[in-house]
Parts: structure tokens; C-alpha cells; sequence
């Protein structure tokens, strides 16, 4: 088997349908099969996605919501693909996707990490990759006032001005559409478990880029990514889950032991992000509004 694709799904059936139909529509020249992992969605996923009979195909369903990493771990175990291919059930292909990526990681024995183009529901470009979050862009975002002081460069996340049409290395693919070989996956210890959701792209990136493998960004790849539709159905979570998540990952990579000083920031932020979440008509949390 080449590639195993492995498909979360938590109360997205419709999307998850669409998603995995994509991927048989396009994915035309490698051996592949596809993994869908549950998250004990409640809509009535188990009945429609556990009775569909596409070749190389399985459904596993986790009793409990066990989070993006946690369920993403368990799903490997199950695969037998050389490359792991992790997809969000929001995601429709445009072309064969995983061909192209699995083709590029053949022919480029470095890149530990490849990464495809993402595009709106209009074709329109979406961002897709990340610079890994430093100490500036927290100072950042906790005491806004400072970026009158700071280059825009120091505390820039979101890759808004790069050329989107071009293949390069980058720090942080995202992990709603993330390939990985199955060895080297293994290897770095799988997704670090650290939080419910959210920063788990940064911190696998980070690790595979300190093995001095690249992370690559491959636009040749191309599908469409949806956004924020199963944090939509819990979105006061999903907050809180991502300025954990990056509190987590500062602890990881930056402040260690005194990490804690650090917590009641990130918890005031969380407080104010939810309150302003009160007031949105869109609930869904996407990469560009928390």
C-alpha cells in the first residue's frame, strides 16, 4: 500500500461523504486506502460512514471524543500505507492530491513533511502555511499595543504575502492536509497529545524540521478546504482548546519549567476570545479569527 489516508470525522457525515468520495474520484495512480477515524459523532455518522463499500476502506469509531492528535494516533496503528495521509473531513481533492505529494516525497528523499495548496469554496487562494509561533508574536497577541514597536516580520504567523504558486519550504504546513511517512511518523513519537486540538501541525513541523528535514508546501497538490465545520458545532471549546494548545507548545519549546507564570495570560486571552465570540454571527473557528 503507498499511502494510507486517514479521514477525522466528528458530526460532519455529509462532508466526510464528500471528502472520501473525492478522494477515490481523484486518486487514480497509487495503491491507496482510506481510514476514516470517528470521534463519537452523534449526527448519525456511525450508520451511513461504517456501511460504505469502497475498496480498501475502514471505519473505526472511538466511544469518546478523543481529540485531533489522540484520534489521529489511533488511526495510524490501523495503517498500512507507506506515507500517512491526514485529512480533515472538510477538504474535497481537485486533482490526484496524493499522487503529487507522495511523487514529490519519492523524488525528495528531505522532505519529511509535504504539505498541498489550499483553495476557498470560490477557487480563490487559502492560507495554508505558518511560520512557527516565537516569543514575540505571543508578547504580540497578549499586549497588542507592542506590535508600534515591533517589525511586522518579528511577529508574523500568517503567510499572507508569500507566492502561494510556488513550491517551497516553509515552517508549518497545516494539519488538515498533512502527508508523513509512516517510519519517520512513528519515529518522532506521532502526534504530541499535548492538547485537544489545535498546534499539533506546529509542533510535529518543528520536530521533523529539527531532524534537518524540510517541511515542504506543494502547490502542484491542490484541493478545497472548507473551514471550521465541525468547530462550528462546539466553537466555545474550540478556543479554549486553541490558546491551550499554544500555551502547551510555549511550555514545550520556550519557557519549560516556568511556564506557569505564563498561564493566567493565556487564560485572560481565552476569556476575551470567547467573549467576543458572543457577539459573531459565523461561530466557525478558522486559522485566520482567533
Amino acid at each position: 500500500m503507498n499511502v494510507s489516508i486517514i479521514i477525522l470525522n466528528y458530526n460532519t457525515k455529509e462532508l466526510t461523504f464528500e471528502c472520501i468520495q473525492s478522494v477515490y474520484d481523484h486518486t487514480l495512480k497509487h495503491e491507496f486506502e482510506v481510514i476514516v477515524i470517528d470521534n463519537a459523532s452523534t449526527d448519525g455518522s456511525r450508520q451511513m460512514l461504517s456501511k460504505l463499500k469502497y475498496k480498501n476502506y475502514q471505519y473505526i469509531y472511538n466511544n469518546a471524543n478523543k481529540g485531533f492528535s489522540r484520534a489521529n494516533n489511533i488511526a495510524s496503528k490501523f495503517a498500512t500505507g507507506k506515507r500517512l495521509f491526514f485529512l480533515n473531513s472538510d477538504i474535497v481533492f481537485i486533482n490526484d492530491v496524493a499522487f503529487n505529494l507522495v511523487e514529490y516525497m519519492d523524488e525528495n528523499p528531505s522532505a519529511g513533511i509535504v504539505g498541498p495548496k489550499f483553495l476557498n469554496q470560490d477557487g480563490t487562494h487559502q492560507v495554508s502555511y505558518r511560520n512557527f509561533p516565537n516569543i514575540l508574536l505571543g508578547l504580540w497577541h497578549f499586549f497588542p499595543f507592542l506590535k508600534s514597536f515591533l517589525s511586522n516580520e518579528a511577529v508574523e504567523y500568517y503567510q499572507n504575502k508569500l507566492d502561494y504558486e510556488k513550491k517551497q519550504a516553509v515552517d508549518t504546513v497545516s494539519a488538515g492536509a498533512l502527508m508523513i511517512s509512516k517510519q519517520l511518523f512513528e519515529q518522532i513519537g506521532q502526534f504530541d497529545e499535548f492538547s485537544f486540538m489545535y498546534a499539533e501541525d506546529a509542533d510535529i513541523c518543528r520536530k521533523v524540521r529539527d531532524l534537518d528535514l524540510d517541511v515542504i508546501y506543494y502547490p502542484k497538490a491542490r484541493l478545497i478546504h472548507y473551514g471550521g465545520q465541525s468547530t462550528k458545532l462546539n466553537s466555545y471549546k474550540a478556543i479554549w482548546s486553541y490558546y491551550f494548545a499554544f500555551y502547551n507548545l510555549y511550555k514545550k519549546y520556550y519557557f519549560k519549567n516556568f511556564a506557569f507564570l505564563l498561564k493566567p495570560f493565556f487564560f485572560i486571552r481565552a476569556v476575551v476570545a470567547v467573549f467576543t465570540l458572543l457577539f459573531k454571527k459565523d461561530k466557525r473557528i478558522t486559522w485566520t479569527n482567533k
